[in-house]
């Protein structure tokens, strides 16, 4: 895996000018329908944040030169990525058709192209990883997630032009319609649990990490068609953090789960500069490839097979010795190599949470189903009986865990009538898988997240005239949810009737109360901070302001573009509890509701440095 690599004009030459083809090839994405099948332009035009500039996929009829590629660039292309065969992801301004280049098509994948298909039928809500194009700025990426209404779950170890959002098919659906948007696919489990995880950026090529949506890239050592290759491979350092024979043993170990797979054979070697060798290496900072590693960042990355990249460069392998190197915890050696070996196989990553080659490592003991179908896609098998998917005793634990027991959900149910407002509901959650969120709403427009999880309670709750309809929703990691809903009728008890009228009566009081429904929504000020754009480096920040309103504020509620929420303590004179900030830019919505269910809304940008 690697940072997004510099140029490099001699890998670039040479990658380019390796071959020529007989025939178009294949554009090898996961999302078109028919690789072969020339496609089309979407039938709409994309949204965009920034009109002006588009993201197209430019598909030359031969492998284009150094010289045709800096005519593109002159023209305002920017090239951002390679994608196989003879095509590349560029950015270009919207005005541009590039007419006089030998190009075979170009246009934009259709919105469903860009969703992978991996997405089980069986659920309604998704928990998914966003890959937008490596020129998209972090803030305009939170923006179109925030546009499409989707829940963003912040979680620092992502790769920079990922994230993670939470909402429903059809969100996804609408996220998908943005130009911004490069690829949709499910997170895992370890993602949507908020463990730590280290991330892979994708193997190398002179153009940059390829994107998530190349499933190989060329067709192996071994050329088209399914064949079989032998490999060398030769250890230039080992690290000192471990004994110099049991990391050999490890990525020994890793590649004879390859070759258990696939007709490819590794043997040791003396020189990690030979042809059709796999260099092995141990460093930290500049390591003479052009690609130094920036501290602990990045455990390690892997070049391509030739000719996608040069020899004798083509296949290494580099692992950063920053990095607290294990065998079997922590940073398991194994399952890196395993990993790294893949993509100096050729291929790209899985969309499937729990494959070897899913983007982000995970400890593994031997390889998933899915990797060895995509090792045999590029390779012939290595024999009727010889490929072993992993037994279903394998230790390696399956890729989305089903709960230990069911996620229920139990509600105290509050008196089915009233005639105050608000009121409380508490109640209880069991089963489930990982950390168990409950939130509420109400057909009154009120909404907000319970306090406590096995035992929680939801200490405010707004009621309007007539019928209340109050829905709880318990939600666990892996998104499986229980829902229940109370009915409350709510009517505001009658005012004493007054007195009988003096001969002269009394001026009327300064704020009688109105006759017919209450329609008139609350004033909410934000008082603290003073400016609706507020820059700051801590990491939480409290909101104070006021609200009134002609009868009475019954709750002021805070909520954030994070996924976070919660009540401010007072209502007239309100202050919220310290808001955790994530660094880059977060969005804060301060909502004030009276008794009637009416609401008005406030919010702030907030970003942390």
């Amino acid at each position: 895996m690697v940072e997004r690599m510099r140029n490099s004009s001699l890998l670039f030459a040479v990658m380019l000018m390796c071959g020529t083809a007989s025939a178009q090839p294949a554009l090898r994405l996961k999302g078109l329908n028919s690789y072969n099948a020339p496609q089309t332009h979407a039938a709409d035009p994309p949204k965009t944040l920034r009109p002006g500039r588009l993201h197209r996929i430019v598909q030359f009829s031969h492998n284009p030169d150094e010289f045709e590629l800096r005519k593109l660039e002159n023209l305002g292309v920017t090239i951002l990525s390679y994608i196989p065969d003879y095509a590349f992801s560029v950015s270009v301004p919207d005005n541009e058709r590039l007419t006089n280049f030998d190009i075979h098509w170009q246009g934009a994948l259709q919105p469903l192209e860009k969703i992978s298909a991996e997405f089980g039928v069986n659920r309604a809500a998704l928990t998914a990883v966003v890959e937008f194009y490596p020129d998209v700025d972090g803030k305009d990426a939170r923006a179109i997630v925030m546009n499409s209404e989707l829940r963003l779950q912040e979680n620092a170890d992502m790769l920079p032009n990922h994230l993670l959002v939470r909402g429903s098919r059809e969100q996804l659906s609408r996220l998908a319609d943005w130009d911004e948007v490069s690829y949709i696919f499910p997170a895992s489990y370890e993602l949507t649990d908020g463990a730590p995880v280290h991330a892979c950026a994708g193997a190398m090529t002179s153009q940059g990490s390829v994107q998530q949506a190349i499933p190989v890239i060329g067709d192996g050592w071994d050329g088209p068609g399914l064949g079989s290759a032998t490999l060398n491979y030769a250890f230039a350092t080992t690290t000192a953090q471990l004994p110099a024979d049991s990391v050999q043993a490890q990525i020994a170990r890793a590649f004879a789960q390859w070759s258990d797979a696939v007709q490819v054979t590794f043997t040791p070697s003396s020189n990690p500069n030979g042809n059709q060798t796999i260099g092995i290496l141990f460093a930290t900072g500049a390591h003479g490839d052009g690609y130094p590693f920036i501290g602990a960042s990045t455990l390690a990355h892997t070049f391509y097979p030739f000719p996608e990249n040069p020899e004798p460069i083509a296949g290494d392998m580099h692992f950063n010795d920053a990095e607290t190197w294990q065998i079997g915890v922590g940073v398991d050696l194994y399952s890196v190599a395993l990993h790294e070996a893949g993509h100096a196989l050729g291929l790209g990553h899985s969309d499937v949470p729990g494959d070897v080659m899913y983007p982000y490592y995970r400890i593994h003991t031997v390889l998933m189903p899915n990797d060895i179908a995509a090792a045999q896609g590029l390779y012939a098998a290595a024999g009727a009986t010889s490929p072993s998917p992993a037994p279903a005793t394998a230790p390696d634990p399956s890729p989305t865990p089903a709960p230990s027991s069911p996620l229920l959900l139990a509600v105290i149910a509050p008196p089915s009538s009233s005639n105050s407002s608000p009121i409380s509901i508490s109640g209880t959650v069991s089963g489930g898988t990982g950390t168990v969120q409950v939130y509420w709403n109400s057909t009154s427009g009120a909404f907000g997240q319970a306090q406590g999880s096995t035992n929680w309670t939801i200490p405010t709750v707004p009621l309007i005239d007539g019928s209340n309809t109050i829905t709880i929703t318990a939600e666990d990691t892996l998104m499986n949810v229980a829902s229940n809903s109370v009915v409350v009728n709510y009517q505001a008890v009658s005012p004493t009737p007054a007195p009988p009228s003096p001969p002269n009566p009394p001026a009327p009081a300064p704020n009688p109360t109105p006759s017919g429904p209450d329609t008139t929504p609350p004033s909410l000020t934000i008082l603290s901070p003073a400016t609706t754009n507020y820059y700051t480096s801590a990491s939480s920040l409290v909101v104070s302001g006021t609200a009134t309103d002609n009868v009475g504020v019954a709750s002021v509620t805070w909520a954030t573009s994070n996924g976070t929420s919660g009540f401010a303590a007072g209502t007239t004179n309100w202050s919220t509890a310290a808001i955790p900030l994530y660094v880059g830019s977060t969005t804060v919505v301060i909502t004030a509701t009276d008794a009637a269910g009416n609401t008005s809304w406030r919010s702030l940008t907030v970003t942390r440095d």
